[in-house]
């Protein structure tokens, strides 16, 4: 259909609803352009993309009627409601002002690309089941399984960049896994060292994915008996653990915290004790016990109150 001025258009073929304006001239109409806000929770996910709609503009401008044609979910009413307030200048057809149909589309995040819009797809269809099946081999002990997916994975959330730092710091730390599996404890050590590198770029130092790292790579190295490069980790971690067990009510995640806590107070205990520091030793031991006695069937658990006992009787 052509178009004779900006803001004119035709009789559209189509009689059962008003005429027809293609977006790129509807567009120059557009007189008031709301941006969507980006949820919340879209925005934690890190969602972007496009919302494409069909609306009807009255004779007035405003607009009447919309429909979704495509978008996600979590982003398509926070722009249907944004595109609802936009205001047009009113089109003419024959001289007179008329209803018109088109087809609008906005993005959310304001700035968004069709190539960042591709690679969110790519990365959706191939990190989680990539992710998933690595998570799932590792646990079995299929190591190379594990490494060949979570590698893939690995590969699309650095196409993302710090779009998706968490779940490459995720991966980074599962990898790691992989390594120490395989006895490669500098592959290993270096993974854990990248990820906690990404949380610290991200997160505040106290932030309890912080301290999960923090305690994987004091854990290895305690394996490798590099003690004094544990040591200041594991007293790091407990500190996070720390603060969000104060802060957070929750009764499954408070459980987790609790019980690295008490792991991290007996691995530091026993570092001491190694170190002939034994007010540390004993005073490191006696929270790890408080903790402990609170899941007295936990075999860990078990063993921090064995041990605690041994060195606060040796001393």
């Amino acid at each position: 259909m052509s178009f004779p001025a900006a803001g004119q258009v035709q009789h559209s073929s189509d009689a059962s609803g008003p005429p027809t304006v293609l977006p790129d001239k509807a567009k120059e109409n557009l007189v008031t352009f709301v941006q969507p806000d980006y949820p919340p929770l879209a925005k934690a996910a890190r969602i972007q993309g496009i919302v494409h709609a069909s609306v009807v503009i009255d004779e007035t401008g405003n607009v009447k009627t919309l429909r979704l044609i495509s978008g996600h979910p979590m982003l398509a009413p926070a722009a249907l409601e944004a595109i609802g307030k936009w205001k047009y200048k009113p089109f003419q057809l024959d001289g007179k002002a008329t209803s018109v149909q088109t087809e609008v589309q906005v993005s959310i995040p304001e700035k968004v690309s069709q190539s960042d819009i591709d690679l969110e797809r790519k990365f959706q269809e191939l990190y989680w089941v990539n992710e998933r099946a690595g998570r799932e081999a590792l646990n079995r002990g299929d190591l190379a399984t594990a490494e060949a997916k979570l590698q893939v994975a690995r590969s699309v959330a650095e196409e993302r960049g710090d779009f998706k730092w968490l779940e490459l710091a995720d991966i980074l730390s599962m990898l790691a896994a992989v390594k120490e599996g395989q006895k490669d404890y500098p592959g290993a050590e270096s993974l854990l060292k990248q990820s906690l590198a990404i949380h610290l770029k991200h997160q505040h130092p106290d932030e309890a994915e912080v301290a999960g790292v923090e305690f994987n790579l004091a854990a290895l190295y305690v394996q490798l008996q590099r003690l004094s490069e544990a040591e200041p980790l594991l007293l790091e971690a407990a500190r996070g653990w720390e603060l969000r067990i104060a802060d957070n009510p929750m009764p499954e995640p408070k459980a987790s915290y609790e019980w690295h806590l008490a792991m991290s107070y007996f691995a530091a205990a026993r570092i001491a004790a190694s170190a002939d520091r034994s007010d540390e030793a004993q005073s490191r031991c006696r929270k790890a016990i408080r903790l402990a006695e609170q899941k007295p069937n936990d075999e860990y658990m078990k063993q921090i109150l064995s041990g605690c006992e041994s060195i606060l009787g040796s001393h």
